[in-house]
């Protein structure tokens, strides 16, 4: 018979038994030590790229920021004008109103005045809701039409005679009265 040819391999026999799987196990992990040192890396330079890329959005951010601060500051001016006639149409707004109410105050004190009287000044104060006012007249009947009148009107709530005196060698008398605006 002819002689086995003798076969050669250049892999080493596996080893069986406990020095068997350590070393497969030892494989494995080199093998896996080593993915995970790739995955690893590739992170890393993953994220060394993604740094340029949120460098440049922070630069342009910031320089949004810049225009829109530069904006804001130029408005500043005309927001404080804008704030300023807005208060002073307010405060317009709210003179105006007084002077209505003031204007049907003095058109009811009027109406209430007999012909023959002169009013010689007036003052009107919606604040405290009082009105006070100096007539002149020559005869005290009219004075005692203007008493009835002053009780007879709803415009008023309280009627107080502040002041008699006369002038002109008692030709003229003049009265001074102050009355108490009645509630709306």
């Amino acid at each position: 018979m002819p002689a086995k040819k003798r076969e050669i391999s250049l892999l080493p026999k596996e080893k069986e038994g406990l020095p068997g799987t350590i070393e497969k196990a030892t494989d494995w992990l080199i093998n896996i030590g080593r993915w995970v040192i790739v995955f690893t890396e590739l992170i890393v330079i993953l994220s060394f790229l993604s740094r340029f890329w949120l460098d440049q959005r922070v630069a342009d951010l910031y320089d949004q920021t810049e225009q829109k601060a530069t904006i804001i500051e130029a408005s500043a001016d005309f927001e404080k004008e804008f704030r300023s006639l807005n208060q002073r149409l307010s405060q317009i707004e709210t003179l105006q109103n007084q002077n209505q109410d003031q204007g049907k105050t003095l058109e009811n004190i009027i109406a209430i005045l007999p012909q023959e009287i002169r009013l010689k000044s007036i003052k009107i104060n919606n604040d405290r809701r009082q009105v006070e006012f100096i007539i002149l007249s020559p005869k005290e009947s009219t004075f005692i039409a203007l008493f009835q009148n002053l009780i007879l009107t709803p415009f008023f709530s309280e009627v107080e005679i502040a002041k008699v005196s006369t002038q002109t060698l008692g030709s003229e008398t003049e009265l001074s009265i102050k009355a108490k605006l009645a509630q709306k």
